[in-house]
């Protein structure tokens, strides 16, 4: 890694929270900037690229919800989201509400994802589903906006960078706690972000789902 890529990333959660303190700056945006230096892009063209990551997340969400559902190729996943939602759509589930509301999410996300439709991997494939879950419950609860949507974005995305400079993201390689415990963290600190918490409230926040999800 040379001095100047040390220079403009971050290796550490500490690391953000000090800059976001000290910049009195919202995670977000420290992330941007990181972006940009790294990219050599324009913010707006940064700010574009993760806004079409929302909408390729939306439409993700949409595809596996509607009509009957959507199946992978072998035909031995596929059509769940659909059952989940209308099961939601009782209003008597034993979880309630707002746990149906985002497993409908990341299961309709999933199952494009099985059959080999256009997701976007939060940090990978295999756990694409759990920060649309998040995050689209968390858009019609909060009634957020679409910046809002995207900031959250950024900061899931600066603590998902995080992990993969110092651990595992791969199921394959690390586990549950390495993919869906990572997606978590990420999920959760985008949380944080969107209901305006504090770059501390976001990195404790993250913690707890990522050392939950061992397997």
């Amino acid at each position: 890694m040379s001095l100047k890529w040390n220079k403009i990333i971050y290796n550490h959660i500490k690391e953000i929270v000090a800059d976001s303190e000290k910049q009195q700056k919202p995670i977000s945006e420290l992330i941007i900037e990181q972006e940009c230096k790294l990219s050599g892009l324009p913010r707006q063209k940064v700010w574009n690229r993760m806004k079409h990551n929302l909408a390729t997340m939306r439409a993700a969400v949409e595809r596996g919800k509607s009509g009957a559902g959507i199946f992978s190729k072998t035909g031995l996943t596929g059509g769940e989201a659909v059952k989940i939602k209308k099961y939601h759509q009782t209003h008597h589930t034993l979880s309630g509400d707002t746990i149906m509301a985002a497993v409908q999410n990341a299961v309709a996300t999933n199952e494009v994802n099985a059959s080999m439709g256009v997701i976007c991997a939060t940090p990978t494939a295999g756990s694409s589903g759990t920060l649309p879950g998040v995050l689209f419950l968390l858009e019609k609860r909060m009634d957020l906006s679409e910046e809002q949507m995207i900031r959250s974005l950024f900061t899931a995305g600066g603590f998902g960078l995080v992990i993969a400079n110092n651990a595992e993201i791969a199921g394959a390689t690390g586990g549950c706690q390495a993919e869906v415990g990572s997606a978590s963290a990420m999920g959760a600190a985008a949380a944080v972000e969107a209901a305006g918490g504090s770059a501390e409230q976001s990195a404790q926040a993250k913690q707890r789902p990522s050392l939950c999800l061992t397997c």
